[in-house]
């Protein structure tokens, strides 16, 4: 607080974009247990380990239950002990975690390792790093957004590429080792001396906005917008996007985690199939910036219908997908899909509902989708291993996508109910 309190004089811009830039590399930092990155670790794991596909993916799922579990505590603790806090732990442990997945031979220990990476990518990063922009950010909270997801775009970009490369040249164990050394060195720091959990802590004032009477009515008419966690919780839209979180990262984790794998009985190289995956990212990295443009212009609602059906598109065209050049093409549209996904989910979530009770929001709803990305992963790998191929897959991912498509127009915001004054009965 003490540093925060001195550069925010010396910074010829907002200290809130310092906090976006700290906050985003966290979310650079979470992309290292990124599907795309186990993508790459499959096949050559399944080798040399003589793994199925099925276990290996498997581990989504069970970071993906384990984080379902502590996700509405996380959002607890965000709101109740700040996000700089629980960011610096969560960093600390996601490096230790992926550190420790050169020594895991054994399933019980790979699962152990890997699940607990993905808790801190599913929950404290994104939901703390999206929190803590939309303390700072009202009018350009679409942008500052974009930016945090941009920056895990970059890390999803990064990993991918580092863990082909080291595959190549060194191994598996020398992969993970080096996945950990990136994100304790990274994200830790500043998470620690940069993150400032609301303007208000430093004298300032969400974008920025001098202090006028007009002002300071629109910040109070803001808090008194915000709803708390049990209004949202009796709230139809509330619902709506809890079940269409679910349905989003169902079809698009389950498709992602095997997508290298896929690539692979397509005839293609490791590499290859890492540089057309990495491509998606450089598409998310442009997308986040974009969707978060779109998002201060037009009505969430429209362009999350989008992303659905873009999301559709995409998984029926990798039934025809056979070379790289195809590949890119799929990269392309996954990539516009991810930068979407989630700038428009946090972004909604945060109009709709304010700031105030914002992280246990979050935290309730993440298990939405966390339950959309424990089931994709392993429905997939179960009918790859029925049916011998990825056909039935995506023609079902396909179908639930198009369909979601169209039930997400009906998310509009709600109107927060009226509250009775304290001291006032209801009857009066």
């Amino acid at each position: 607080m003490l540093l925060a309190n001195r550069l925010k004089n010396i910074f010829p811009f907002y200290y809130g974009w310092v906090v976006v830039g700290a906050s985003g590399t966290a979310v650079f930092a979470r992309m290292a247990p990124n599907i795309t990155t186990l993508t790459i670790f499959i096949y050559p794991m399944s080798q040399q380990l003589g793994w199925s596909r099925t276990l290996i993916s498997g581990s989504v799922s069970a970071g993906a239950l384990a984080a379902l579990v502590l996700s509405p505590a996380i959002g607890w603790a965000i709101d109740r002990y700040g996000v700089r806090t629980v960011m610096v732990v969560s960093m600390v442990i996601l490096g230790l975690a992926m550190t420790s997945l050169a020594w895991a031979t054994v399933p019980f220990t790979f699962y152990l390792a890997y699940a607990s990476a993905r808790v801190i990518f599913h929950s404290p990063a994104p939901i703390g790093a999206s929190t803590v922009a939309s303390r700072w950010f009202i009018k350009k909270r679409g942008r500052a957004i974009g930016i945090i997801f941009l920056c895990g775009a970059i890390g999803g970009l990064v990993f991918t590429m580092m863990s082909a490369i080291m595959i190549d040249q060194f191994g598996i164990k020398a992969a993970w080792l080096s996945l950990g050394i990136v994100v304790l060195t990274v994200a830790v720091a500043p998470s620690l001396f940069l993150i400032v959990e609301r303007p208000e802590d430093i004298g300032l004032l969400p974008d920025n906005d001098q202090d006028t009477p007009a002002s300071s009515a629109e910040r109070a008419a803001s808090s008194d917008d915000s709803w708390t966690l049990g209004e949202t919780l009796r709230c139809r839209t509330f619902w709506i996007l809890f079940f269409m979180g679910m349905a989003m990262f169902c079809v698009n984790t389950g498709t992602n985690v095997h997508i290298g794998a896929y690539y692979r009985d397509q005839g293609m190289t490791l590499t290859s199939a890492a540089v057309a995956i990495s491509f998606s990212w450089v598409v998310s990295a442009f997308g986040s910036i974009a969707w978060g443009w779109v998002l201060e212009k037009v009505q969430a609602r429209y362009a999350y219908s989008i992303v659905f059906v873009i999301l559709g598109v995409s998984t029926l065209y990798l039934l025809t997908v056979h070379n790289t050049i195809g590949a890119f093409g799929a990269a392309a549209m996954i990539g516009s899909v991810s930068g979407g996904s989630n700038v428009i989910i946090s972004i909604m979530y945060a109009n709709y509902f304010g700031r105030n009770s914002l992280g246990r929001i979050r935290g309730i709803s993440e298990t939405g989708v966390l339950l959309g990305q424990s089931t994709g992963p392993l429905l997939a790998g179960i009918l790859f291993d029925l049916k011998g191929s990825y056909t039935f897959v995506f023609l079902l991912f396909g179908g639930i996508a198009l369909t979601c498509a169209l039930i997400v127009l009906t998310a509009k915001q709600p109107v927060r109910p009226p509250r009775i004054p304290a001291g006032q009965s209801s009857l009066a």
